[in-house]
Order: C-alpha cells, then structure tokens, then sequence
C-alpha cells in the first residue's frame, strides 16, 4: 500500500512537472532560497562560534556539501543549532530538492519531445504541415534527404506538425535530424508552438491526395497562417487545377500537385521555381509526356537528332538508349548516335507515328 501510495504521489508530480515547459523559475527560487540560508548560516557562525568570516564561509559550504572535512565545526549549542536548523533541514533538504525536480523536468523534457508536445525554440526552420496517408514515413525520409542535399538548406532544422504520430517520430526519421509536434494543422495555437512566424519555409501537404476537398483544408491553413503573419516562403499541395489560383491568392507562394511517389519535386519547386510544373507534367500526363521511339539510328550526332525532330514539330528529343542498353540523357550536342530508340517529350495529342519518326532519321 505504501508503495502504491508513493507510485501515486511521484506520478502527481510528474504530470505537474508535465504542465510546466520551463524549469528556470523554480531553480532560480531554489537558488535565492538557498544563498539566504547559506547567508544565515554564515553570519551565525560568525557571532555563535566566533569564526572568521572566512572560516564561516568554509564551515557553511562544506556542511552544506555533505563533506564534512572535520577541520572546522560547530561546538556551542546555538551554533549547532543553527546548523541543524538552517543546513541540515533547510540547506540539504532544498539542494536535493532542487535536483529531483531537475532530473524529473529532463526526464519530462525528454518524454515531452519524443511524443511531439515539446515547444521547440527554432528560428530559420522548414515546417512540413500534415501528413500523406500512405507510407508517411517513407515520403518524409525522401523529401528531408533531399533538402539535405541542397547547400542552403542542409543545415535547416526540420519539424513535422501532425497528428499522425502519438508514440514519437520513428527512428528512421529521427536519425536524420527531423523533429516534431503533434497537433492539428489548422489550429493557431498549434501553429504559433510549431513557431510558423520565425520559419523559413513551411510546406502545407493535402491531406488527401486524390481528393479535391484536401483543397478546402489546405486553404484554411493558408489563411491561419496569414493571420498569423508568416514570412516564411509558403508551397502549398493543391488536387484541383481549379483551385491553384484560389490557393496562391490566399498566400501560398508556390503551389504545386502532390506527387507522393516523387517528394523531391517541392524541393525543385523551391530551388527552381517553375520546374515543377515541367515534372508534374510529365509525371501526371497533364500536358506533355515522354514517349519511346523503337528506331534505328547510326551515323548522326546528337544535335542533328534533335533538330530533325523539333523541324517536324515531333517534339523534344531527351535521351537515346544505345545498342548496348544505356540510356544517355542530355548528352553533349556532338555525341554520335548509334541508337535502338528515341526518347521524346510530346504535346499531347501531337504524338506522331513511330514510322514517321523512322522515316525521319533514317
């Protein structure tokens, strides 16, 4: 019983220390409290057992220490009084008490910042606002890594803001330096702890990939953001074409389809602005599209293959698979071409015939 009842007194405390982010009050009063009896016990030494103030000095801290060298002592009876009234109930007590408050708020601290309820003191950081559904920790992982490889951004400090993890970021995302807060994303209070007003860039995820109503979300988030007064760079994941207009007027700077299998393309949407908008193309068949040509080519250089095919409005020749199965991108305008197919970016519905094409370069 006993037990049970001390288990319970510890938790109570626990959970009052869990209410309190900052420790530096209570250890600044623990300080002043203690400077005031070791004052107090100074100045009694000194009129009690006629010390020095220099010998009062030491006999307090090596008392109050729990050293106890033996050198110096109290041997009157209001001198030993004193000390057993100011150090030992008042000055051990408090220093022990100082320090079990101050393990149990790391302890706190650290539980706090597992489970995403810490409030991180960030400046300059990418704040990443929702999760996908599917395989969010997978899509984390690239995207981070990918602005790990980009200079600017390869420092920054990184946080997730969902709900999506109760029980803490797994470990695969914290090896890479990500932290997190749980909360939903469309909360102001939840907004000013992820501190948006003194982030960098703050990306806002559709909740739902495929569905446009993700839309209506990601819009209200914009708008607490602007409430807010954000400076951060804002990119913004929108379903709908209809409503790309609708989220850029509401303060989202680069607004971009979300393209789960490829989370690299936020980061090309911020380091090259409008390259998004080429690979979401290509990705999602919305405008133009990547076609293999199966066609003989010998005895050409490159730039040649690449006029032929922009004189016939064919489309935009990218790469060539060789006869011995690589595939060479972009090569360098003089290359010789010994190929067995064509690559090729085409406007939709410009797609010519592969006869043409072979008619075209041989």
């Amino acid at each position: 019983m006993l037990t049970l009842l001390l288990r319970r007194m510890r938790w109570v405390r626990f959970l009052r220390l869990a209410h309190r982010q900052a420790i530096g009050e209570t250890l600044g009063r623990t300080a002043l409290y203690l400077e005031i009896v070791l004052a107090l016990h100074t100045l009694a030494m000194m009129v009690f057992e006629r010390l020095p103030p220099g010998d009062a000095v030491w006999l307090t801290l090596t008392t109050v220490v729990t050293v106890g060298y033996g050198d110096l002592s109290a041997s009157t009876p209001w001198g030993r009084a004193a000390t057993v009234a100011l150090i030992y109930a008042g000055g051990i007590f408090v220093v022990f008490q100082g320090a079990a408050e101050y393990f149990e708020y790391r302890a706190v601290r650290r539980i706090k910042m597992h489970r995403g309820l810490w409030r991180w003191k960030m400046k300059d950081h990418i704040v990443l606002l929702n999760a996908p559904g599917i395989n969010p920790i997978q899509y984390f992982n690239r995207l981070v890594r990918e602005f790990r490889t980009v200079e600017r951004y390869r420092e920054s400090p990184v946080m997730i803001v969902t709900t999506m993890f109760p029980d803490g970021l797994p470990e695969r995302l914290q090896d890479i330096g990500v932290v997190h807060y749980s909360g939903h994303t469309n909360d102001p209070a939840v907004l000013r702890d992820a501190r948006v007003t003194e982030a960098a860039i703050i990306i806002v995820l559709a909740r739902q990939e495929g569905e446009p109503n993700s839309d209506s979300a990601t819009f209200d988030i914009l708008h607490r953001l602007k409430e807010q007064k954000s400076k951060a760079k804002i990119v913004a994941e929108c379903v709908a074409t209809s409503n790309r207009d609708r989220l850029a007027s509401a303060g989202a700077d680069i607004v971009v389809r979300p393209i789960r299998f490829y989370p690299e393309i936020v980061v090309r949407a911020l380091v090259a602005p409008g390259t998004e908008e080429i690979l979401a193309n290509l990705f999602t068949g919305h405008g133009d599209s990547c076609i293999r040509y199966d066609v003989v080519i010998a005895g050409k250089s490159w730039i040649d293959v690449v006029t032929a095919v922009m004189t016939m409005k064919a489309g935009t020749a990218i790469a060539f698979l060789s006869q011995d199965g690589t595939i060479h991108t972009n090569p360098a305008p003089g290359t010789e071409v010994q190929a067995k197919a064509l690559f090729v970016i085409v406007r939709q519905g410009h797609e010519i015939s592969p006869a043409t094409v072979r008619k075209l370069l041989t």
